[in-house]
């Protein structure tokens, strides 16, 4: 807080009153490019392998006739798959991305290791597409913290490979699921 001062006249005398003024340093770092593609295509790879999961037979899968097919039984629940590879990326990108990204470069490594934790806790609920949208949110943190330190962070690195785990899960249980 910076004082500031302001008079004021009064009965012929001057009078001072301190005013507080508050100055915010903020870390603004603009990236030079658009999240809307990672996004994309972070909600179609979601997408993609809700839909695997959901339609298609593999011989993985214990349940089903044990060779490749296509189940067109319950297509209603296509909207469901899209609305939640939709508002997915849009929360994870939109919110939790962007704002990391304003962040200093520490603290962006580091929210990028958080959202890869998450990632893993959320493969219980893998078919709703949520890890591998927050593995590709934790990999574009970890990798904006290395642009901008210009070396990669050990938080980075364990948010790096947090993700490729999370993301090779994901895919084993669209198919084996």
């Amino acid at each position: 807080m910076l004082p500031a001062a302001a008079t004021r006249t009064r009965g012929g005398f001057e009078k001072t009153k301190g005013v507080a003024v508050t100055t915010i340093d903020t870390h603004s770092v603009r990236t030079g490019r658009s999240l809307l593609p990672i996004a994309v295509a972070a909600a179609v790879a979601a997408l993609a392998l809700m839909l695997i999961g959901t339609y298609v037979q593999t011989p993985y899968k214990a349940k089903g006739p044990g060779e490749w097919g296509l189940s067109t039984q319950d297509l209603n629940q296509v909207p469901l798959l899209v609305g939640f590879a939709v508002v997915g990326a849009a929360v994870v990108f939109g919110v939790v991305v962007a704002r990391g990204l304003r962040t200093a470069p520490q603290r962006t490594a580091r929210r990028s290791l958080i959202v890869a934790s998450v990632g893993v806790v959320s493969i219980v609920v893998f078919w709703t597409g949520l890890p591998v949208i927050l593995a590709a949110g934790a990999a574009t943190l970890a990798l904006d913290a290395r642009r901008r330190l210009g070396r990669l962070p050990a938080t980075a690195i364990a948010a790096l490979v947090l993700a490729t785990l999370i993301t090779v899960s994901a895919v084993w249980l669209a198919f084996t699921g």
